[in-house]
């Protein structure tokens, strides 16, 4: 069963509010797993305690990362061919890139996909319809995206029988 490690989303009550009720409209995955951030994707290579290991280890070394998302961005033409909606943090996007980076060292190493480039997001629209994923985009950037927060911990979890099942819970920095 391929395990995901995820950073769940430490943001206030509205901004949960807005994120949930967005999902519920246009997100049919919204029931599978909470808003997040997908750290490393689905690997079923490592056996699950060299895995927790490893992100246990990379956490304890790395710190609660605060970030900020000003802009929802398309993603389309994935493998599954739809469109997603993303919210893009443009404060701590690089923090979150490095420690994605860090995850994927050691045992992770050799599953790193290199043809797919990294963004962190937290999709909270899919859709097969491109255009309609596209004028979501539009009208939440027009309306004014903001939605702050602080990543505090890595959970690593699999699709057990749906939903998302934590198997594990790391803090970062070890708090």
């Amino acid at each position: 069963m391929p395990l995901y490690t995820v950073a769940y989303l430490g943001v206030d009550a509205l901004a949960q509010a807005f994120i949930d009720g967005f999902r519920r409209q246009h997100d049919p995955q919204v029931d599978l797993v909470a808003p997040h951030f997908t750290l490393v994707f689905g690997c079923s290579a490592v056996p699950e305690a060299a895995y927790l290991a490893h992100v246990a280890a990379i956490s304890r070394h790395a710190q609660p990362i605060r970030f900020h998302c000003r802009h929802a961005m398309l993603h389309a033409g994935g493998p599954d061919a739809g469109a997603y909606v993303f919210l893009v943090p443009d404060e701590g996007n690089s923090a979150i890139a490095r420690l994605h980076d860090r995850l994927y060292t050691g045992v992770l190493a050799p599953h790193l996909r290199l043809e797919i480039p990294y963004i962190p997001h937290i999709t909270i629209a899919s859709t097969s319809d491109i255009a309609a994923a596209k004028a979501l985009c539009d009208g939440l950037n027009q309306a004014g995206v903001d939605i702050a927060g602080q990543l505090q911990s890595l959970t690593v979890g699999a699709l057990r029988d749906c939903p998302f099942q934590a198997i594990a819970e790391h803090p970062l920095g070890g708090l």
